[in-house]
């Protein structure tokens, strides 16, 4: 009888500074999806935000504008953001000691976003969608929170091998990358247009190219912050929500998705989006959101099969 290798792969959801309560030992390493820097303190702020977005579409106020409207200076801001890192970095030392391997992407709440070459953002709606294309851009994690911790490994743009499989990430994207899907509903001449729709074709490039000919013909395990684009688990079910039921997931992770064919992408960023569905030959898995939220895969690595998805929350 043919041996079969399972890798058991356990996946942590958005933790959103909530230190995991870990359900299982029995696993070979870890997959987290990003978000582990806390908003605790600055989330109901995020919930007037949108509301106020939902309420006025044509202000493009973002949301350090709004923040200081509503009172909170920068000094406020920028302790908060201190404190934040912290958090998530005590949060990955904690799960770095663990002794195994973490495959990792960072979220949008990570403060790891990319340069943007705009200097003003909100002088029109062409700057403001272009300035969120170069965030998403982002080479990888912020260094401060993964210095020192030797099991940790950036999937950002990056493949790793591992157990016969390959791990490759794309993190940072809170929406769709393609500009006629953009979920604001921001208006482009064609110049304005076409320009987006290269930037955002230059992201799937630069994933696509980084994950090259699927190396030594090997299984993929896709890691990508947000839910790939248009599917079951993307659509927005909070009602204060400026983009109630509407799709925010990534168009650049579907197009990989799509074109790549990995066997799995583990996913996060919609919290109400939990669960499991397919895309293609894909099998897309949301842990959801907080300490609670994981999910143990066994994989078997020499069919490239998933053989068990397992929701461990109680």
């Amino acid at each position: 009888m043919t041996h079969v290798n399972i890798m058991k792969i356990l996946v942590i959801g958005d933790l959103h500074g909530e230190r995991p309560v870990i359900r299982t030992k029995d696993f070979d390493c870890m997959v987290c999806v990003g978000d582990f820097c806390s908003d605790k303190k600055v989330s109901k702020l995020y919930k007037e935000w949108f509301r106020h977005i939902k309420k006025n579409p044509e202000n493009h106020l973002d949301v350090d504008d709004f923040f200081l409207s509503m009172g909170y200076s920068e000094k406020r801001i920028d302790r908060l953001e201190v404190e934040s890192l912290r958090i998530g970095k005590k949060i990955l030392k904690y799960l770095s000691s663990f002794g195994r391997p973490i495959f990792l992407v960072p979220g949008n709440w990570d403060q790891s976003y990319g340069e943007s070459r705009i200097k003003d953002m909100k002088k029109n709606e062409y700057n403001y969608f272009k300035t969120w294309l170069d965030k998403f851009n982002g080479d990888g994690i912020n260094p401060k929170l993964i210095k020192g911790l030797k099991n940790v490994f950036d999937c950002q743009f990056e493949m790793h091998e591992f157990m016969g499989a390959n791990f490759i990430g794309y993190g940072l994207s809170n929406a769709s990358e393609n500009p006629s899907e953009n979920s604001r509903g921001l208006k482009f001449n064609k110049k304005e247009f076409d320009l987006l729709k290269k930037t955002y074709e230059n992201i799937v490039k630069r994933l696509i190219a980084s994950y090259g000919d699927k190396k030594n013909n090997l299984p993929c395990v896709f890691i990508s912050h947000n839910v790939p684009y248009n599917t079951r688990l993307d659509v927005i079910k909070d009602k204060d929500s400026y983009v109630y039921k509407k799709h925010l997931g990534s168009s650049v992770s579907r197009v990989f998705c799509l074109r790549r064919k990995p066997e799995l992408c583990l996913c996060g960023h919609i919290h109400e989006g939990k669960g499991k569905c397919k895309l293609g030959k894909t099998i897309i898995v949301n842990p959801g959101k907080g300490k609670e939220a994981q999910v143990l895969i066994d994989f078997d690595e020499t069919r490239g099969k998933v053989k068990k998805v397992e929701f461990l929350e109680k």
